[in-house]
C-alpha cells in the first residue's frame, strides 16, 4: 500500500519572492560563511566537469535555468525557533547548490571550457585538451568577462523565509521528488535527435 499523502493541516503557501542573482554573488555568500550550501537535508557535491560545462553552456545560450532556491534565516519565525543568527549563516541553499558551485568554478579558473564557445577576439589564452583548445573564465578579455560577470552569469532565485530546517526540507524533498528522473536512455534518445543535421 502507498504512503498516504494525507497532511495533519491544510498547505501553507509559501509566497517565495523571485529575483535574478550572479551566480558571484551566491558564491561569495558562501565563501564568506553567510549562506550554507550544506544544511543536513542537502546532497554533497555530484556534478562533473562536464555537467559543470554545461551549465556554461546554458548560460552563453541564453537556455533558461532552473532557480536556485535559499532561505532567508533571518525572519522572526526562524529567530523564534533557533534563536538568534548570531555567527551562523543567515541562508541556506535548499535547492541549487550544484549549480552555484559550477558557477563559482567557472569564474574561479578551476573549470575550463571549450574556446569555440566565445568569439576568437573574446579569448587571450587557451590550453590544449584532447577536445581541442579550452579557455578559463580568467584567460577571456576584460570585455568578455564583464559581459558574463553582469549580463550572462545570472541566476533565477526564489527565496523562502521559513522557520526551520525542517520547513527547508520539506521545500528540498517537494523539489527533488516530484517526477521521474531522465534515464540514460532517454538522455540519449534527445542526443541522438540534437546531432541530426
Amino acid at each position: 500500500m502507498a504512503a498516504s499523502l494525507q497532511t495533519a493541516r491544510p498547505i501553507e503557501h509559501l509566497s517565495l519572492t523571485a529575483t535574478f542573482r550572479s551566480v558571484r554573488g551566491l558564491a561569495d555568500l558562501i565563501a564568506d560563511g553567510l549562506m550554507t550550501a550544506d544544511p543536513p537535508y542537502q546532497r554533497k557535491s555530484t556534478w562533473t566537469p562536464r555537467q559543470q560545462a554545461a551549465l556554461v553552456e546554458s548560460w552563453l545560450s541564453g537556455t533558461p535555468i532552473a532557480s536556485v532556491i535559499i532561505n532567508d534565516r533571518d525572519n522572526s519565525g526562524w529567530i523564534q525557533h533557533n534563536g538568534p543568527l548570531g555567527d551562523g549563516p543567515c541562508y541556506a541553499v535548499i535547492d541549487g547548490k550544484q549549480r552555484i558551485e559550477a558557477g563559482a568554478a567557472w569564474l574561479g579558473g578551476a573549470l575550463a571550457v571549450p574556446a569555440s564557445w566565445f568569439p576568437a577576439a573574446d579569448v587571450d589564452r587557451t590550453e590544449q585538451t584532447s577536445d581541442g583548445p579550452y579557455v578559463r573564465y580568467p584567460w577571456l578579455s576584460k570585455a568578455a568577462r564583464t559581459h558574463f560577470a553582469v549580463s550572462v552569469g545570472q541566476l533565477p532565485v526564489a527565496t523562502a523565509k521559513v522557520a526551520t530546517v525542517q520547513a527547508e526540507a520539506e521545500i528540498y524533498l517537494r523539489v527533488n521528488s516530484a517526477g521521474t528522473a531522465q534515464t540514460a536512455e532517454d538522455l540519449e534518445r534527445a542526443a541522438r535527435v540534437a546531432r541530426r543535421v
